[in-house]
């Protein structure tokens, strides 16, 4: 019922994936593109064989073609070398283009992986604040973006059954690492079967439900 894209790398990707994706109505209207940064100082370290610019019309093509999908991308901070200043671009990246969903890694350095040559010059501790003050930016954006749901009705996959409510997620939602729907319901849903709801109430990271009769 529900194909989801995960992982597509941003350098080359074929734009006629999106073409397959509009025309099938089991494939989820979601993306997730790990772009890692958004600083071309840091693009450049980390190797990923694009630029910001190639970044940004890359993500105006994808919602051109298909307007409403969901985005999501995974970010690295911390990597050797980075600035404040690249931090800043990255911020401003996101409130730029308003990803639905993002997951911040700070950078661990690891033998074998092609920044190891690198000065790993960055403490823990400012990796940690570095990716809280990102994710700060990301979590007001989801918080705005999930208001934006209140009212409307969803098709929801039922996951689990936990505490006497049930745990959903729609097709914008990836398996843990995105919101869940939380879905109070005297009657009884079966686990992995599709409901309809309607959202009742929003928060940052999840979102809450009723059964639509």
């Amino acid at each position: 019922m529900w194909i989801r894209l995960h992982y597509a790398y941003p350098s080359k990707f074929p734009l006629e994936i999106l073409d397959v994706m509009k025309a099938r109505e089991n494939i989820c209207n979601y993306l997730d593109m790990p772009l890692q940064h958004a600083s071309d100082n840091m693009l450049r370290a980390m190797r990923r064989q694009i630029t910001k610019a190639e970044i940004n019309d890359l993500i105006h093509a994808i919602r051109e073609k298909l307007p409403g999908i969901c985005l999501r991308t995974t970010l690295i901070t911390g990597f050797p070398g980075e600035t404040e200043k690249d931090v800043d671009d990255l911020k401003n990246f996101l409130l730029e283009h308003r990803f639905d969903r993002v997951g911040i890694f700070t950078y661990s350095h690891e033998e074998g992986t092609s920044g190891y040559e690198l000065a790993d010059d960055v403490s823990p501790e400012e990796k940690e604040r570095r990716a809280q003050e990102i994710m700060e930016v990301q979590q007001e954006i989801s918080f705005e973006k999930n208001q934006e749901k209140i009212g409307k009705i969803f098709k929801v996959l039922i996951d689990k059954k936990e505490a006497g409510r049930y745990l959903g997620r729609t097709e914008f939602d990836s398996v843990e690492v995105d919101n869940e729907v939380v879905i109070q319901s005297a009657k009884r849903l079966p686990i992995g079967e599709f409901v309809n709801v309607k959202i009742t109430r929003a928060y940052d990271y999840d979102l809450e439900a009723e059964v639509d009769n």
